[in-house]
């Protein structure tokens, strides 16, 4: 009887350590409204405001963006509207949608974006991408496996894949092979989704259909390549309610695998591997698992095989190996940080019936938890404290399903969600700042301007800019010289420079942490100017100035292969033009139109005629205005000047003279007869 009673007076003492817990840092509540169900504040679209935010929301669908902003799309409301949150200004713009719940999907024509198109209303833990040129994707929710992609500079989204019903079955092909026939079934209660270096996206179970077309809990693991609109079944089971195998922990093996489960924690180390914890399987779990893309194997990392595990809160402020949070589910506000360590608040836990507000943090290179903020007591009310002030006191309330973004201040942020009971829908915006105290605390990081571009080019010509900065929120470009000369982009396009020289790029990159410039000196070398070009005629034979490096024959606009001389033999008549490029890679053109072609002679400069042009074995020449009476002298040369043949003809009557050009290579000659004081000269092609 001792040993109960000291054994409950342990755990009372434990239970009010833990629910006095005293935070390592501090919330502030940002925007949006204290009251569950609000209605939102819409203002015009396409306007940020400090004064907008969204309805009160329960797992929305979210992203973050390239440069930092939060977005956030449909939930459990029924509303199909899109919102964008700057953290620099505080400001939510109401971006897309028509403010109406319960809104159908817009398919559109698959693969063609459109201003119309819309995914609808959708709900139930929905996963989303971001790919690398800044692209927001999102797949399934309301057991559907379509998966829809919306371009941020456009404003429009577009149906990449998938079924337009509701619960189709999976089909999963052949583990490791693409196949256009490939698609993960319909599914809701997963946000385990993450996007691989190659630009991949990859999906990871929650509750759906498998292959036979029945209902339950998955846990495949499906990769999607964007550049071939392709699923590829890549681990776990094509079919539902797949046991887990845990193997030994911390020790990778192709058998590990995690079973058929809700999934909505995910995370991404530095070394690219994909990370979950826990969640419903009909008890809620806390295991820890990480994906090796590299090796394509699961690995048991921290937590139990035990359902409903209690975790340990034993110490805060500490990287510790006993530390552990309880069992949850519905904790999809996970991040992770600058320093490549995951961020975790909240959930519900099924044993008890309760949402949680505990905050922690994990090392994925030491594999321990830390323990940051809040309490392991379920259902907490929080306090709000004043807008925009910060708080020791403050708190939010326990909740499930809300969103979380990593800032680039170096801060964790969360907005929305449910607080007990069940359906008290939220939008308030929350932001915790790390005490630098604390071991769980990650340095500022400041930007670092670095940028890229094809920077040797022609005259007239266009290069693109692409910025490859360190945490960079804002741009700011200046092109002198060029057009336009200024830019905001991310990855400025088009940037035009008409007049050779060497040319200043200055790029300016900035974020809540302070800013850094980057001035390359003559880093757009814009090349002088090509030789002109132009072409002459001699009877078949089309001829352009010589100099260039290669040519390109064209007829009526059309390329014609093989002819890449300076010279050409035009076997039909029409237009002809010829694109020469010069040492440095620039293009000049020149055109004639109108060429006769299939004339039998080549005049020269009318004082003698050569025929047939081209010509085989010999060539002959009529002498036109060539005294007859004078010793002649006839050579012939090649295209460099060089005498490759000379004769000294008998005079003959006709006044017309035959050469053996046989001996000749193939290409194009000069022949010159020489008579007194005078010189006549003609071109000819020897076949």
């Amino acid at each position: 009887m001792k040993k109960i009673l000291s054994f409950f007076l342990f755990q009372f003492l434990i239970f009010n350590l833990q629910s006095s817990f005293g935070q390592a840092g501090e919330w502030t509540w940002i925007s949006g409204d204290t009251l569950s169900g609000s209605l939102g504040v819409y203002g015009t679209q396409g306007i940020p405001s400090v004064n907008n935010h969204p309805p009160a929301e329960y797992e929305n669908i979210e992203w973050k963006d390239k440069q930092g902003n939060f977005w956030v799309y449909s939930g459990w409301t029924g509303y199909h509207d899109l919102w964008k949150f700057n953290p620099t200004t505080l400001e939510w713009t109401w971006v897309k949608g028509n403010g109406i719940a319960g809104q159908a999907p817009v398919y559109g024509i698959q693969g063609v974006p459109a201003l119309t198109n819309s995914p609808g209303s959708r709900i139930s833990g929905i996963p989303t991408w971001v790919d690398t040129t800044g692209n927001l994707w999102l797949c399934g929710g309301t057991f559907m496996n379509d998966l829809w992609r919306y371009e941020i500079a456009t404003n429009e989204w577009t149906w990449m894949r998938g079924a337009t019903v509701n619960n189709p079955p999976g089909v999963h092909g052949v583990q490791g092979v693409p196949s256009p026939l490939n698609d993960p079934g319909g599914r809701v209660e997963t946000c385990s989704a993450w996007t691989d270096s190659l630009n991949n996206l990859w999906l990871f179970g929650g509750n759906g259909f498998g292959d036979l077309g029945s209902n339950g809990l998955l846990n495949d693991l499906m990769k999607y390549e964007i550049s071939t609109n392709e699923w590829t079944w890549m681990s776990g089971s094509a079919f539902t309610n797949a046991a887990s195998s845990y193997g030994v922990k911390g020790v990778s093996n192709a058998t590990n695998v995690p079973g058929g489960r809700w999934s909505h924690a995910k995370w991404k180390d530095l070394q690219g591997n994909f990370w979950i914890l826990g969640s419903y399987d009909g008890v809620s779990k806390n295991d820890v698992w990480k994906f090796d893309t590299g090796i394509n194997e699961w690995t048991w990392m921290n937590g139990s095989n035990f359902n409903n595990d209690p975790g340990v809160y034993q110490s805060n402020c500490v990287f510790d190996s006993i530390n552990m949070p309880r069992s949850r589910f519905e904790h999809r506000s996970s991040v992770t940080d600058n320093c490549g360590r995951f961020w975790l608040f909240g959930g519900a836990i099924f044993n008890a019936g309760g949402f949680l507000n505990d905050l922690w943090v994990f090392d994925p290179a030491t594999v321990k938890w830390n323990w940051v903020s809040g309490t392991n007591v379920v259902d907490q009310a929080g306090s709000y404290g004043t807008l925009g002030v910060s708080s020791p006191a403050n708190m939010p309330s326990s909740r499930i399903g809300a969103d979380a973004w990593w800032g680039i201040d170096n801060r964790f942020y969360m907005f929305g969600g449910s607080r007990a009971p069940w359906s008290n829908y939220l939008c308030d915006l929350w932001v915790f700042t790390p005490d630098s105290s604390c071991s769980g605390y990650c340095q500022p990081q400041m930007p670092v301007a670095l940028f890229t571009a094809p920077h040797h080019i022609c005259p007239g010509t266009c290069t693109d800019f692409t910025s490859v900065s360190l945490n960079a929120v804002t741009y700011e470009w200046s092109f002198p010289g060029a057009t336009p000369n200024t830019s905001t982009d991310a990855n400025p396009l088009n940037i035009c420079y008409t007049t050779p020289g060497n040319y200043d790029v200055t790029l300016i990159v900035t974020n809540a942490n302070g800013s850094d410039t980057l001035t390359i000196a003559n880093y757009i070398i814009v090349y002088p100017y090509p030789a002109p070009q132009g072409i002459t005629q001699s009877g078949d034979t089309l001829f352009a100035n010589t100099g260039a490096t290669s040519y390109q024959w064209y007829f009526n606009g059309n390329l014609i292969s093989g002819a890449t001389d300076y010279f050409y033999v035009a076997p039909s008549g029409g237009d002809y033009n010829v694109v020469a490029t010069d040492g440095n890679g620039c293009e000049v053109e020149a055109v004639v139109f109108n060429v006769v072609a299939n004339a039998e002679v080549v005049t020269g400069n009318n004082g003698i005629v050569v025929y047939p042009n081209p010509v085989s074995d010999k060539v002959k020449i009529q002498k036109l205005e060539v005294k007859s009476e004078t010793a002649l002298k006839i050579a012939v040369y090649n295209v460099i000047g060089e005498r490759v043949l000379t004769v000294l003809p008998p005079l003959n009557e006709n006044d017309e003279e035959i050469i053996d050009v046989s001996i000749l290579q193939s290409g194009m000659y000069w022949i010159e007869i020489m008579s007194g004081e005078k010189t006549f000269r003609a071109k000819f092609i020897k076949e």
